[in-house]
């Protein structure tokens, strides 16, 4: 995925926050008259337009902290920001014009699916890291030492490119 300039993010996020504040009245004057709330009507949705809207914000806020510290962010967090804050707009759109929600709902999950495509090797790179780092650690701790193997046709040692000693 190529990487995007901090103007794109910053018009990205500036797009979907003012599409949520332009639903949320609009969900108000539907319910106006109603002796129901939405809560009550579309308890489901209602906490999935949550749960996406802080999956947006913890995102959002990491990829912030990380281009401070001028630390690359990684992908699957530029991609859960991106994929989570459309979902938190469709949530409310499927509310207040379900077939039109829905339409959007399917274009989200074709965005969905490329992003996890581009995303799934550095997430299973990441995991098989912090399992390395993790079995080094037990390892020191129980005192078990490593005995290298003999090289064959002495080749090089083979080096991880990932070190458990810093934080990460």
């Amino acid at each position: 995925m190529p990487s995007t300039s901090s103007g794109d993010t910053a018009a990205f996020h500036g797009i979907l926050s003012f599409s949520i504040l332009v639903f949320i009245p609009f969900l108000l004057l539907r319910y106006q008259k109603a002796d129901i709330s939405p809560f009550d009507d579309n308890s489901i949705m209602i906490l999935a337009f949550f749960i996406a809207t802080l999956t947006y914000i913890a995102a959002t806020v990491t990829e912030f902290k990380l281009r401070i510290r001028n630390v690359e962010c990684p992908n699957f967090i530029i991609n859960a920001s991106q994929l989570s804050a459309p979902i938190a707009s469709i949530t409310l759109v499927m509310i207040l014009f379900p077939y039109l929600g829905l339409f959007l709902l399917l274009i989200w999950v074709g965005f969905f699916v490329t992003l996890a495509i581009d995303s799934y090797q550095e997430v299973f790179r990441l995991l098989g890291d912090a399992a390395r780092c993790v079995s080094e650690l037990i390892r020191k701790r129980l005192g078990i030492e490593t005995q290298k193997e003999e090289q064959i046709d002495d080749q090089p040692p083979a080096t991880s490119s990932t070190t458990c000693d810093s934080p990460v």
